[in-house]
Parts: structure tokens; C-alpha cells; sequence
């Protein structure tokens, strides 16, 4: 089990450690994880399983100015290894995700709070002309930090099983978790100003404008509002493809 939980424990800081930001956010899905940390246990098949299920938790997620409404790798990362172990039903794995989903938001809420120390020695850097320093601050040392972070807490989980971690969270001060979840609460709140900041654009608004009343009025769900975004997007691009042959020619 040693070997096992620190391959998951890498799995997961590679999947959100953001070193490759396109590689790690095609690999935190769980159905992506399940595979992986099927094969790492030895039954590939179960871990599918197991990571389609929890997959369909997150399908209408949409993670606004960067900033993730629950952690899916970290659900996946210790959800599945406790079912392969235990032989669960998918649904009480999808259960068990859950809680893990959210403490993983805390703990990207402390990442960013470390971050913060580290952009400002960069912005130090760059006035002294200490460029050769510049990316010990912007990368290095942030992944680095990023992987006690994030390895940390999937090594003892799998290790010693889910109820250490949850006896962890009980553990840590109430004031101190009512201050990440405050901080937690506002993010979203950025997540949508910096999209908005794109969306207001005024060839973009009337986009906007619609997208908002027909959710207000229809109902309808994030994944089903996504489809009808992708083709009205899919539709105009076609028609100013169109316009732009005929001015052309």
C-alpha cells in the first residue's frame, strides 16, 4: 500500500499542480484518474467504473475565472482507492467523494493564499532587475508548494484510510475553517467580475443578455445551457465565416 498511495499521492499533484496547465487539466477528471488509479491497484476496469461514476457529478461544472466549485481530482483521488479497496457499489463511492470534493476547495484557497507571498517577492525581484530569480517565484517554488499541498493529504488517505483525513478537518480550529470557506464564498464571486469583464464587450453583451433571461426563465441546467451556447457560437462563427468568403471574393 506504501507504493500504491504515493503513486496516487503524485497523481493528484500532477493533475493540479498546474505545471502543464493543459496536460493537468485534461488528467483531474475522474473518469481520466479512474483509469490511472485502477491500473495503479490492478483492476483498470473497476477504476473506469469508479471514475465514470463520480464523473457524472461534475458534468455541468463550470469553474468561473479559474476558480473551482468542488475539487474532482481530490474526490477521484481518494474516493476510488477506498472503493477498490473496500469492493464498494459506485453509488457509495460517489458518496464518498462528496465531502473530498469540498475540502479540496480549501485547500486551493490556501494554495492561492501561499501564492500571494510568492507574487510579491517576484514583483520585488523584477524592480531589483533579479530576473535569473524570477522564475523561482512564478514556478518552482509555487509547485513545489503545490505538491506538500496536494500530495499530502491523498498519501495519508489512501494509506491509513478516508476517516483519518476526515478526523484531520475535525481537528483543525472552526474560526480557521469559517475564514477559508469565507474566502471560499468570494471567489466565485471574482470568478464571474473577470468573466464579465470579457463580457463586456458590447458585440458581446446582447450574447450575454440572452444567455441570462433564457436561464431566468427557462430553468434550465448549466450542462443543457452549454449545448445551446456551443451551437448559437458554433452558428454565428459559421455565418461570419460565410460573410468573410463573400467579402473575399
Amino acid at each position: 500500500m506504501f507504493v500504491q498511495s504515493i503513486l496516487v499521492g503524485l497523481l493528484y499533484w500532477l493533475s493540479m499542480g498546474r505545471a502543464h496547465y493543459f496536460f493537468s487539466y485534461a488528467l483531474r477528471r475522474p473518469v481520466v484518474l479512474g483509469v490511472l488509479i485502477g491500473w495503479i491497484f490492478g483492476d483498470a476496469q473497476a477504476g473506469l467504473l469508479y471514475g465514470a461514476t463520480i464523473q457524472l457529478l461534475y458534468m455541468g461544472g463550470i469553474e468561473a475565472g479559474g476558480n473551482i466549485p468542488s475539487d474532482q481530482a481530490l474526490a477521484a483521488c481518494i474516493a476510488i482507492p477506498a472503493a477498490l479497496l473496500n469492493n464498494l457499489d459506485p453509488t457509495t463511492a460517489v458518496a464518498l467523494a462528496i465531502p473530498f470534493g469540498v475540502l479540496g476547495v480549501l485547500i486551493n484557497n490556501v494554495r492561492r493564499t501561499i501564492n500571494s507571498f510568492f507574487n510579491s517577492r517576484c514583483d520585488t525581484m523584477i524592480e531589483q532587475e533579479k530576473y535569473d530569480k524570477v522564475s523561482l517565484y512564478t514556478f518552482l517554488l509555487p509547485w513545489l508548494t503545490n505538491g506538500v499541498l496536494y500530495f499530502t493529504p491523498v498519501f495519508i488517505a489512501t494509506l491509513f484510510g478516508a476517516n483519518v483525513v476526515q478526523a484531520f478537518i475535525d481537528f483543525i480550529p472552526e474560526w480557521i475553517m469559517n475564514g477559508l470557506s469565507n474566502a471560499g464564498a468570494m471567489l466565485p464571486a471574482l470568478g464571474f467580475s473577470l468573466t464579465l469583464v470579457v463580457m463586456g464587450k458590447r458585440h458581446y453583451l446582447p450574447f450575454f443578455v440572452l444567455g441570462f433571461f433564457a436561464y431566468s426563465i427557462a430553468g434550465f441546467s448549466m450542462l443543457t445551457g452549454a449545448v445551446f451556447a456551443l451551437s448559437l457560437a458554433m452558428i454565428v462563427s459559421l455565418f461570419k465565416q460565410h460573410s468573410d468568403e463573400e467579402g473575399i471574393a
